[in-house]
């Protein structure tokens, strides 16, 4: 059996005119957007008018309903080159497609259609797709902005707290409140979603909900087909965010929101476990790591301190050694999970791998080309600052790291071998 580790003639040209896209249009810009003051003027709709018309919010829809009926390592290839610009602007895509997948995988043929049609046909170019499932929850009956005002104070832990390590009654252990209750042949939603991505700016959401009110936060939820326009849906909060800036994240306020029985997506939690966005979340973050390597490279090669350019200097030379083996780690296991759920390889660890790893590289290899840069990559009107603060997401990102390991090592232990 021969192993090509080449791209296709065909998939070199999407990476190609996805980082010419990339170059040309978001990277001038994104310095720009990423300082304004208020969070909502940060979103370029301009920048995504254009990636959408050059069809990056169509890549995986099949092409008999006008999308570009691409692959989802193909898709990996335009998140990451987007990200190498622009990481909230590669996010977006990327939740975008999250949902696409999750369409593919558990829709009907119905809600495809409708879902597909849609997108494609949107005369306006800004058809986006939201995913609003995070929520605090009313566990400890605490709310983070309290906490954070200094309005709430935690209480002193007893010996028995420890003992127990229950210091919340279980029936305050809820981490979904959003509710779903059967009316007829209809669905009404109502509860609150925290930090979605691209809310306030997405024409369609997949919402979760428990169905019903003793229903168990995780099997028995229910996922949604909800108009982002539906009577009933607003826009609370817009995330102040540290980084990844030109990606809006909002709150989602559900009020009764009544949406036909057809509209439920089938088999959510029996579909193929490789389609949980990892390798998209992956792709993101080695866009960040392999533009800071670059930035670190292009300095080091320019930089004359000591009596010579700083890439003669061992430490220097140490340090870019190690994020390009890195950069090059990552994105060799990001594109072979991609690889993996393009041929439906079923449930795979290799995707909590690329998550896991691929965000911790980024944090690793922005903070490593920083130091290249010295004083000056702390600097605003230098990039490291940016794609550090853009990297830092990674790991808390999606799932935390840490929240995939029990995952990972459910999909080891099922293994005599690593192959």
């Amino acid at each position: 059996m021969t192993i090509d580790f080449s791209l296709s003639p065909e998939q070199e040209a999407i990476r190609q005119l996805a980082h010419d896209f990339a170059e040309r249009e978001v990277k001038p810009r994104a310095a720009e957007f990423d300082r304004m003051t208020n969070p909502a003027d940060c979103f370029p709709w301009e920048i995504y008018e254009k990636g959408n018309r050059l069809g990056f919010n169509k890549t995986i829809i099949p092409a008999e309903y006008g999308g570009l009926g691409l692959g989802e390592l193909e898709n990996c290839l335009v998140v990451e080159e987007l990200s190498w610009a622009d990481a909230g602007v590669g996010s977006t895509y990327f939740v975008h497609a999250l949902n696409l997948l999750t369409l593919e995988d558990v829709g009907t043929p119905e809600q495809k259609k409708q879902v597909y049609s849609a997108i494609c046909n949107d005369p306006e170019d800004r058809f986006f797709m939201s995913w609003p499932d995070t929520e605090h929850g009313v566990a400890g009956d605490l709310a983070p902005r309290d906490f954070a005002a200094g309005r709430v104070r935690p209480r002193p832990l007893s010996p028995a707290d420890w003992m127990t390590q229950q210091t919340v009654p279980r029936a305050e252990q809820r981490e979904v409140t959003t509710i779903a209750v059967e009316d007829g042949d209809d669905w009404v939603i109502t509860g609150m979603k925290r930090f979605i991505t691209s809310a306030g700016r997405s024409k369609l959401m997949l919402v979760s909900a428990r169905k019903g009110a003793e229903s168990y936060d995780l099997g028995g939820r229910g996922w949604f087909i909800v108009p982002a326009d539906a009577p009933g849906v607003s826009i609370g909060h817009v995330e102040d965010k540290m980084g990844q800036r030109l990606m809006q994240n909002a709150e989602v306020i559900l009020d009764h929101v009544r949406i036909p029985k057809g509209q439920e997506l089938q088999g959510f939690f029996t579909r193929p476990r490789t389609r949980g966005g990892d390798v998209e979340v992956a792709a993101v973050f080695t866009g960040i790591a392999r533009r800071a390597y670059e930035e670190a490279l292009g300095y080091a090669k320019t930089r004359y301190k000591g009596g010579a350019h700083i890439i003669f200097h061992q430490a220097v030379q140490a340090l870019l050694c190690d994020m390009a083996i890195k950069v090059l780690t990552a994105r060799l296991l990001m594109l072979r999970s991609a690889w993996q759920n393009d041929r439906h390889a079923g449930m795979t660890g290799h995707n909590y791998m690329a998550k896991i790893y691929c965000s911790d590289v980024a944090v690793d290899v922005t903070n490593k080309a920083m130091q290249v840069y010295g004083g000056y990559g702390y600097m605003r009107d230098f990039p490291l600052e940016k794609l550090v603060r853009d990297a830092r997401l990674g790991p808390i990102y999606h799932l935390t790291n840490e929240m995939m390991l029990p995952l990972l090592t459910q999909w080891l232990s099922s293994m005599d071998t690593m192959y």
